[in-house]
């Protein structure tokens, strides 16, 4: 269980990162990729799963006051990002 989240984990790290660098590229119109990269609600919905699965990583694998920390941390950014998610699509 704690190897799949390891991997998981750093596989949405790296998508996340891919579409964070596809997002900026488009929206400053250096190269037209698609659509979906046009806003950053591909960006907000990427980096939410990310971080939920950092949640349940930390929550695996820390210990003591460090697995409640970042575990509340990571899950503050994920209810951020979809606060601004609902707020933001109309």
């Amino acid at each position: 269980m704690k190897k799949i989240i390891n991997v998981l984990s750093i596989a949405s790290s790296i998508i996340s990162g891919i579409v964070i660098i596809c997002t900026f590229i488009t929206s400053y119109q250096f190269i037209y990729i698609s659509d979906i990269f046009n806003s950053y609600l591909a960006v907000q919905i990427s980096v939410a799963i990310t971080m939920i699965l950092w949640a349940l990583r930390f929550w695996l694998n820390e210990y003591g006051r460090k697995k409640f920390f970042h575990t509340s941390i990571s899950l503050a950014i994920v209810v951020a990002l979809i606060f601004f998610i609902f707020g933001t699509v109309r």
